[in-house]
């Protein structure tokens, strides 16, 4: 096929199409074809193209040209789970604190591989990753767009553009540290379905704390459950059965520790006298819960709201001062009942 005339990039300066298929040495229709529907397209060149889209930072305008405007008006957040309290409410402050802009939420669940062409296809205005960690390569193609980005949940070593939530390595050490004053040394670390990485970095924490106070830092169970009630009843009864003599568990879910809690109250388990239980979250649950929850606040409705004050700044085409870059939010541990 031989190339299309290559026409001016707008006058935005953004990359277009004819770029990308410059950059390939293709016609624009080979590269649309490419992205619209891949199958029509050999593996080989499919991959040349992509890695040029990607290079660039190209960003389709699909979106655009179906709502026949010239931008799209779209956020797309990327997340593995909405169902979780934690996101919904990091969700429902971020809807609030952007409401002004009139953008358009799209969100895309992180769990195939296709979920990156669904957000090509989507022309976002602004990205927000929310408790999920993003692909290298897929940063290199948000960093090429220059496409308002922010990551919410955790503080990454090297965030893609802006980035707001809690230190998790630091929150899971002050839990193991009350933990471990209060006189427990077998202690469990229970969790379900979250992003890996995310996982990870409390993972990390766990087990140099742990090694550092010579505790058995093994003790660690994981279901790939969404996270729920049902799901915390489901790890108390595995860690009962798995490991016996165990006097502390620690859960990554507010929710997934009161499950925990009903599920000893129907089994006569003394909570704490038997087993002492605690968690990562703050939510309003563990304060009503039988007996009430021992936990680390984490600030989710703020983190909602910090990002979207930080996205709405940058859309309105102003800048933010360097240390509104990356914003860390404290945690608080809150002694209750269940320790």
């Amino acid at each position: 096929m031989t190339n299309e005339p290559i026409r001016n990039r707008r006058s935005s300066g953004r990359i277009t199409l004819a770029d990308v298929a410059k950059a390939v040495g293709v016609g624009q229709i080979t590269v649309s074809r490419a992205l619209r529907t891949p199958e029509m397209v050999s593996e080989p060149l499919r991959k040349r193209i992509e890695e040029a889209v990607i290079e660039l930072g190209y960003v389709p305008n699909f979106s655009a040209r179906q709502l026949a405007s010239a931008e799209a008006r779209n956020l797309v957040i990327v997340t593995s789970s909405i169902t979780s309290v934690e996101n919904t409410l990091i969700l429902s402050a971020l809807q609030k604190s952007l409401s002004e802009l009139e953008l358009q939420i799209v969100i895309l669940i992180a769990t195939q591989k296709s979920w990156f062409k669904e957000l090509l296809n989507h022309a976002p205005q602004a990205i927000a990753f929310l408790n999920v960690e993003c692909p290298e390569e897929v940063s290199e193609w948000i960093k090429n767009s220059k496409i308002p980005t922010v990551e919410i949940g955790t503080i990454k070593d090297n965030p893609i553009h802006l980035n707001v939530g809690i230190d998790s390595k630091e929150a899971m050490e002050n839990m193991i540290h009350f933990l471990i004053k209060k006189g427990y040394r077998e202690i469990g670390l229970l969790s379900a379905k979250q992003d890996l990485q995310i996982f990870k970095q409390y993972l990390e924490s766990w087990h140099t704390t742990l090694f550092t106070k010579h505790i058995d830092p093994l003790m660690i169970h994981h279901i790939a459950e969404e996270i729920s009630f049902s799901a915390g009843a489901t790890l108390l009864n595995d860690a009962l059965l798995n490991w016996g003599n165990i006097d502390a568990l620690v859960f990554l879910s507010d929710q997934l520790a009161c499950g925990a809690l009903y599920e000893a109250l129907r089994r006569h388990i003394n909570i704490p006298k038997e087993i002492a239980v605690a968690s990562l979250g703050g939510l309003e649950v563990g304060n009503i819960s039988y007996p009430r929850l021992t936990t680390i606040v984490i600030p989710y409705e703020q983190m909602g709201k910090i990002a979207g004050k930080q996205l709405t700044t940058l859309l309105k085409g102003k800048r933010l001062l360097s240390d509104e870059m990356v914003v860390k939010l404290s945690t608080k541990l809150v002694e209750r009942d269940s320790t």
